[in-house]
């Protein structure tokens, strides 16, 4: 017969101690609180390539004249104030280098082209305005042309170059020869400063550490105040929503007890990651939040699955102690649990080894997550259903002492 380990011997001491770590980690959420992350600030979100310069284009004819750079050509369209839309379009294998694009970007009516890189460089590299489409005017538009390495960027020489901003995120795009990163500035737009305004500011910043004419802005995006507070309020309001429909489900397939017993597990697992988040100073963002729910759905799939085991063994064996029917119960699911979460602890690792940025402090947030949901299932959830119906035994046990004493006492 297979060894029955007792866990119901260590519900106290582990108890005393989730109740210790989940103090100090409300008391340090209260004292500390986040190290917020610009997804919940507001700020820019950009998307920046630092590429060298090809050249520079301007328009001085009437009208509009866009700029659209696609992968196998380049197109110039005109639009007439008379309404007229005309296209210009330069195949890469027709133009293929540099000055040959140069010069047929020239022929078209009120264009100017300047070289600024090596005219014998493969057009095929050219890359747009903002790697799409841009507006054409009498200032210079400057294009750029894809050269990996050509630009020395890092995440530390980026970040060092904005310090003058508040909260700075970077993410690589790519592998290691990527020159593409998302970058994401604190800002405050008390000022009234638009998207335009603040990606100048931060453009101007890079050019200096990385050179004027390397840092093409792809793509920025300006998020204010008030809709990051939105945000972290509709943050909240997602986790609090998954814990009611938790509890709500729990309550429907289960009896109370164990219901209860769920809802107190992911509780804790929440308050052991938010802790972990606030005393290791990780930045707090939307990945943080997608952890803390990933964790949530992990530990409640691991609950419900020795919860079943446990319910089973209540009605295999009515006679037996709830606590013997819970120590089986657990004891038969350790096998599966130890599979299953061994084999998620080695996605898991991966990703803390083979990452940086946003994703590996994701990964370092789901493997304490792991832990402390393995552990709740068994010394929280579990324990809290083997007090609860010990103490109904307990009373039902006084109720029955208490009517079998009651003819005693009348018969005397």
């Amino acid at each position: 017969m297979k060894r029955v380990i007792q866990f119901h011997k260590s519900f106290r001491i582990t108890i005393i101690i989730s109740a210790v770590i989940v103090a100090a980690s409300a008391a340090g959420l209260a004292t500390m609180g986040f190290n917020t992350g610009v997804d919940f600030q507001a700020g820019l979100k950009a998307n920046v390539s630092f590429v060298p310069p090809s050249m520079a284009l301007s328009f001085a004819g009437s009208g509009r004249m866009a700029l659209e750079v696609a992968k196998t050509e380049a197109t110039l369209t005109s639009h007439a104030t008379t309404g007229e839309t005309k296209a210009y379009t330069f195949l890469f294998a027709e133009y293929p280098t540099l000055k040959d694009m140069a010069e047929g970007f020239a022929m078209v009516p009120g264009v100017s082209a300047a070289l600024k890189a090596d005219g014998a460089i493969s057009s095929r590299l050219l890359l747009g305005a903002s790697q799409s489409s841009a507006e054409l005017g009498a200032a210079p538009t400057l294009l750029h042309y894809a050269a990996p390495g050509a630009v020395s960027a890092s995440v530390e020489k980026i970040r060092e170059s904005l310090e003058g901003f508040g909260s700075v995120s970077i993410q690589r795009i790519g592998g290691e020869l990527s020159t593409d990163y998302n970058i994401r500035v604190q800002e405050s737009d008390e000022s009234g400063q638009s998207s335009s305004t603040v990606a100048r500011r931060m453009t101007a910043e890079l050019e200096k550490a990385f050179g004027e004419g390397n840092v093409l802005v792809n793509q920025a995006d300006f998020v204010g105040a008030a809709f990051s507070k939105s945000l972290a309020t509709q943050a909240v309001a997602a986790t609090m929503l998954a814990f009611l429909g938790i509890l709500l489900y729990c309550s429907i397939r289960f009896k109370p007890a164990y219901a209860l017993g769920a809802i107190l597990a992911i509780v804790h697992d929440a308050l052991i990651m938010v802790g972990f988040m606030v005393f290791t100073r990780m930045e707090f963002n939307t990945l943080s939040i997608a952890a803390i729910l990933t964790i949530v759905g992990f530990s409640i799939n691991d609950t419900i699955v020795v919860y079943d085991r446990i319910r089973e063994k209540v009605a295999l064996n009515p006679s037996a102690s709830f606590r013997d029917n819970m120590n089986r119960g657990v004891t038969e699911t350790l096998g599966r649990t130890i599979i299953t979460n061994g084999t998620v602890f080695l996605a898991v690792i991966a990703l803390i080894v083979f990452t940086t940025g946003t994703m590996k402090d994701f990964a370092i947030a789901i493997f304490v997550g792991e832990i402390s949901g393995t552990y709740s299932t068994i010394f929280i959830a579990s324990a809290f259903v083997n007090f609860w119906m010990g103490a109904a035994a307990k009373r039902e046990a006084k109720l029955k002492a208490k009517e079998a004493a009651a003819p005693a006492i009348q018969a005397k």
